[in-house]
């Protein structure tokens, strides 16, 4: 297989109510999309889960555009790739840069393994409890609902507790927490019957004086950057659940091989999404499969009011549907 072109696309949507978490409030997702074209006419999508500045990571929109398009022109351009084992090799010269590579793994992996159906376990993401998220939670019953970190975590706890499909709960606190917020999660680890926490400290060395039974079990997230990494704070610290971005550990194969290396260290899996649209949600479920709790996965239609794939994802019955994802390029804008 050759490829000629590499195309980039922008979407961007307005979210049905605004992110709020310990880092930022987002009103619009914008997101970054590639179009790989071989030499029989044949498109391959990829969503790119960087946002436009860094608050959240290193990489922009921006970054992944520039590496994307050198990548392409030396790597890539009118070469033959026979398999997913020689694209496997072009893609880590991406390494440094794993959201690029994220995106452009999950167009390749499309041009050589065909896409299937499947379901998973709805698994929601809460930010800022409003009585309309609340209303949207009970009417879509979510076997897992993971709360953004607030003021208000002990009373959204509460709320969400009052569910009637009584999900599984767990915390995000994007490294946002310190040590005068200990007592607090000691009081909810009391009184609620939580999965984990992600990322409650920028530090983990801030639990060395803390009984790992007082609080939360801790899950990584952002510092789930590799697998030597990822072991090394499993070996150090109170950590049995790692959330696996694609994005962050530069792409969908090597998810899979990071999911392989934990399960033989005894470690449970979640897969992580970022506010995403129906391509990447769909790779994202994917996935999901193979993990040990349900992963980021929403509905078509949670966050957004419109999308730039066909209607896909749909909630029945406490799982979602899923079909391979087909592309409405008339909904992108030219990069």
């Amino acid at each position: 297989m050759r490829f000629k072109t590499l195309n980039f696309y922008t979407f961007e949507a307005a979210f049905k109510n605004s992110i709020k978490t310990p880092k930022t409030e987002m009103y619009t997702r914008k997101a970054l999309i590639i179009e790989m074209v071989d030499q029989e006419g044949r498109s391959y999508f990829g969503e790119c889960n960087a946002f436009e500045t860094d608050w959240y990571d290193k990489e922009t929109i921006t970054s992944v555009h520039n590496a994307l398009k050198s990548w392409f022109d030396e790597e890539v351009l009118g070469k033959d790739i026979d398999d997913f084992n020689a694209a496997q090799t072009i893609l880590d010269k991406l390494s440094m840069q794993p959201a690029a590579r994220s995106t452009a793994a999950m167009a390749l992996y499309q041009a050589f393994y065909n896409l299937e159906s499947f379901s998973v376990e709805y698994g929601a993401t809460a930010s800022g409890l409003s009585d309309k998220q609340f209303e949207v939670l009970q009417k879509t019953e979510p076997k897992r609902v993971k709360l953004k970190w607030s003021d208000n975590v002990v009373d959204d706890l509460k709320k969400l507790q009052q569910l009637q499909s009584s999900p599984l709960l767990a915390l995000d606190a994007n490294e946002s927490l310190n040590q005068d917020d200990i007592p607090n999660l000691q009081e909810i680890k009391k009184r609620f019957d939580i999965l984990y926490i992600e990322e409650p400290f920028r530090d983990l060395n801030d639990l060395n004086d803390v009984e790992k039974e007082t609080i939360p079990s801790i899950a990584l997230d952002e510092k789930a950057l590799d697998i030597d990494s990822i072991l090394r704070y499993i070996e150090n610290y109170n950590v049995n659940t790692v959330i696996l971005k694609p994005f962050r550990l530069g792409g969908i194969d090597r998810i899979l091989e990071a999911i392989i290396i934990l399960h033989q260290e005894d470690i449970k899996v979640v897969i992580g999404g970022m506010y995403e649209y129906g391509l990447s949600r769909y790779f994202t479920a994917y996935l999901s499969r193979l993990g040990d709790y349900p992963g980021d996965i929403t509905p078509y239609g949670y966050y957004f009011a419109e999308e730039f794939t066909e209607e896909n994802g749909i909630l029945n019955k406490g799982r979602i549907e899923f079909a391979p994802p087909v592309i409405n390029k008339n909904q992108l804008k030219r990069y």
